[in-house]
């Protein structure tokens, strides 16, 4: 059954569906739902549910259409812009998501108007485990979700998909759609990326879709320069941009004003989602499991129960050798502490996965 509990708000009485927010989430529940009535009450009576992130810091908003189970749902993760809302995404996303049949997550970011810069948004790796946290309720499977970032969530969205794929190696998302906004080369995880310590095929596998208005007051941040370099750095990357519309009649939030622009990048994604894929047609592919990630001192590797030993290497992203050792079959846990902070490869016999070391 679910929890429905009234809530008193300065503006209105805020309906909270899905859980109890703990105080500082449902702040920030209570002071977006009042930024715009209208869209907040239409979240409620549209059946988005809230929840509260794993560390009670933000919420998001989770739906899906009637009846449907959502580890087996086609899904949105939307991030909102600058100054932006949870409510606001599922808005703008509602009507032709359940149209095709397409679930949404929108996650809440930004940290209010009370919050000051440069903490007034959450990094990344925060960014990264709100989301992964809210996939991993609803058991969600790799390479199968769609992420969005609008503006300042736009310009996110190249290091949620690096921490995705490279970092955590979940690759939840099979089409990540960047919405005016590049990624910044002044940002430090780009320029560690420009600077080739990650290699050049960090988005092997990812499709990509972009959008951009030839009316944007910021062509080089968010308009159509922006974007087309942003094309291009993702393409170095690995990245298939599949699918790229450049209007140079609309300005910033001009996607959102075009239905067709929605209903195409929609269509794009489910391409993918319907897919076969290595992973899926072949359940067995990776037998271990490498985790936490990320990790700080002690890194937990089960083998299950498929072999006898297993020889485990860890390198970093230089390539350099850092640990090798042989393991039992099972459960195992190694201490990783005389590593320092940062990206690892580890090689399981013959598999290998992407860890951060914290």
């Amino acid at each position: 059954m679910k929890k429905v509990c009234l809530l008193f708000a300065s503006a209105a009485s805020v309906f909270v569906q899905g859980q109890t927010l703990p105080p500082t989430a449902q702040a920030l529940y209570n002071e977006f739902y009042n930024a715009d009535v209208t869209r907040g009450q239409y979240a409620v009576n549209n059946g988005a549910q809230a929840f509260a992130t794993a560390d009670g810091n933000t919420f998001y908003l989770k739906w899906v259409p009637a009846g449907a189970t959502a580890s087996a749902t086609p899904l949105l993760v939307s991030l909102h812009g600058s100054s932006g809302n949870a409510f606001n995404e599922f808005y703008l996303w509602h009507q032709q998501a359940q149209a095709k049949g397409v679930g949404i997550i929108a996650l809440q970011w930004y940290r209010g108007a009370a919050s000051v810069s440069p903490n007034d948004y959450f990094d990344d790796p925060a960014i990264y485990s709100y989301v992964d946290t809210a996939l991993r309720r609803i058991k969600y499977p790799s390479n199968r979700a769609f992420l969005h970032g609008f503006s300042r969530g736009s310009a996110r969205s190249y290091a949620i998909a690096f921490y995705d794929g490279q970092s955590s190696g979940k690759n939840y998302f099979c089409t990540v759609l960047s919405n005016s906004g590049k990624a910044d080369s002044l940002y430090p995880l780009y320029a560690q990326i420009n600077s080739g310590n990650y290699g050049h095929a960090l988005y092997t596998g990812k499709k990509w879709a972009m959008f951009c208005g030839g009316q944007d007051p910021q062509p080089s941040q968010s308009g159509c320069q922006a974007m087309a370099n942003a094309k291009s750095w993702v393409q170095a990357n690995g990245g298939n941009v599949g699918l790229y519309i450049s209007d140079p009649n609309l300005g910033h939030g001009g996607f959102h004003q075009t239905p067709a622009y929605i209903d195409s990048s929609l269509n794009y994604y489910l391409s993918c989602y319907a897919a076969p894929t290595a992973l899926r047609t072949q359940p067995n592919f990776k037998t271990t499991c490498v985790f936490p990630n990320p990790a700080g001192n002690v890194l937990n590797v089960n083998t299950g129960n498929t072999a006898l030993s297993s020889e485990i290497r860890i390198m970093d992203v230089a390539g350099v050798m850092r640990l090798t050792l042989n393991i039992g079959a099972g459960a195992n846990s190694i201490d990783i502490s005389c590593l320092p902070p940062g990206l690892y490869a580890v090689m399981v016999g013959e598999e290998k996965f992407r860890i951060m070391k914290e």
